[in-house]
């Protein structure tokens, strides 16, 4: 019995590790792309609550792009930041990746590990 706790317990922090390296993943594979979008004048992202000449800066750059990735795949976003350009179609395909994945984890997880659920429910 405590073995099979154990398993359990490792397993679960192996699926959270995952789910955390899953999400930045997707959210730095994002991020570069706005990046990219802003260095070939196609789309930026703009702050609007730092000045002109901060968000100029290289740093600045990777920083705003890679906060505007996590919150738009997380939620709405909170209105500091813009998306301009192509920016915009990115950050629509990045919200529904955000909206779609948590579904898809959990359907998943259901269909390929239907054992214990029935193990579970008869307890």
């Amino acid at each position: 019995m405590g073995e099979l706790l154990m398993r359990r317990k490792t397993m679960m922090i192996y699926n959270i590790l995952f789910l955390c390296f899953l999400y930045i993943s997707v959210a730095s594979i994002f991020s570069l792309m706005y990046i990219v979008s802003d260095l070939l004048n196609l789309g930026c992202i703009v702050d609007h609550y730092s000045s002109s000449l901060h968000q100029h800066q290289f740093l600045d750059l990777f920083t705003r792009s890679f906060y505007f990735s996590i919150t738009t795949l997380f939620s709405v976003g909170y209105g500091d930041l813009t998306p301009f350009g192509i920016s915009k179609g990115i950050a629509i395909i990045e919200s529904l990746i955000g909206y779609v994945l948590p579904y898809a984890i959990v359907i998943n997880y259901i269909l390929y590990n239907p054992k214990f659920f029935r193990k579970n429910s008869h307890k």
